[in-house]
């Protein structure tokens, strides 16, 4: 009997030792982070294995060649991104879904306007979505609320899609943690001016709705993204229309973008 004990101990561990590593089975759903899906990818790896994606084998027109994030579910957690056109993350353990997000191209955004030629700490999210806002004019200076809700519209409607919910602006009454003003002001006697609690418009320089509407567009833009004049002259001059003062594609790319690929959502 100890015999065949001893027998049965070897011959289970044995089998223990040479049972295969258990296998991820990853999913991913492949979308143009402004235009929607393009295609489904499947890998099967071992768990705690690297592993990497390419755009140039996803096979994908109209996108950044090197741009691509990687989100949990349709826009979980963030779990990695690069701007060298291959990712690479650790699998994890079972049936996974994941949205891989590619840059749209269509509309000629750069998107080294904000991750490559800004600082390290800009072109990220200032604040973790909800953003809040409330209204604070300046210097007792005053203006129309109307154009204030449409640039904050605007700014909305480009983070909203069938697939996803990027992110949203939250109007408050009053002053809250994690929170920004959004008024009129002599705004250092600038068109238009931020810091990291406020964004302006001087209504004395800004005459025409158009130009207000660019304005509070820019500065509410830059402010959330920790960027500045990244048009060159302004930012209004690229993410917003010269004729209607609105947002512009290239500017809902972009603002897509900073937000799709930040880690703190």
């Amino acid at each position: 009997m100890f015999f065949l004990c001893a027998c049965q101990k070897e011959t289970q561990d044995r089998f223990v030792d040479s049972e295969p590593a258990h296998s991820a089975i990853l999913s991913f759903a492949v979308y143009n982070h402004t235009q929607g899906f393009l295609t489904k990818l499947k890998k099967t790896v071992e768990i705690g294995d690297e592993v990497t994606i390419q755009i140039s084998e996803i096979g994908i027109d109209g996108v950044d060649e090197d741009r691509i994030v990687i989100r949990e579910d349709r826009f979980g957690a963030f779990i990695a991104s690069s701007r060298t056109g291959s990712v690479t993350f650790i699998a994890p353990a079972g049936k996974k879904e994941f949205t891989v997000y590619l840059m749209n191209a269509s509309n000629g955004a750069d998107y080294r306007k904000v991750d490559t030629y800004a600082g390290r700490n800009e072109g990220v999210l200032e604040y973790v979505p909800p953003l809040l806002w409330y209204r604070e004019n300046k210097n007792d200076y005053r203006g129309p609320s109307e154009v204030i809700q449409d640039a904050i519209n605007q700014l909305n409607n480009a983070l909203e899609y069938s697939w996803a919910k990027y992110g949203s602006f939250q109007n408050i009454d009053q002053r809250r943690n994690s929170s920004f003003g959004v008024g009129y002001g002599l705004c250092r006697n600038q068109f238009g001016w931020h810091s990291p609690y406020w964004a302006g418009v001087n209504p004395e320089h800004c005459l025409t709705y158009k130009m207000k509407l660019a304005t509070f567009i820019e500065e509410i833009f830059e402010l959330i993204t920790r960027l500045n004049d990244i048009g060159g002259k302004d930012t209004a001059t690229l993410i917003t229309d010269p004729d209607s003062g609105n947002l512009n594609d290239v500017g809902k790319d972009l603002l897509a973008y900073v937000f799709v690929k930040d880690e703190k959502i």
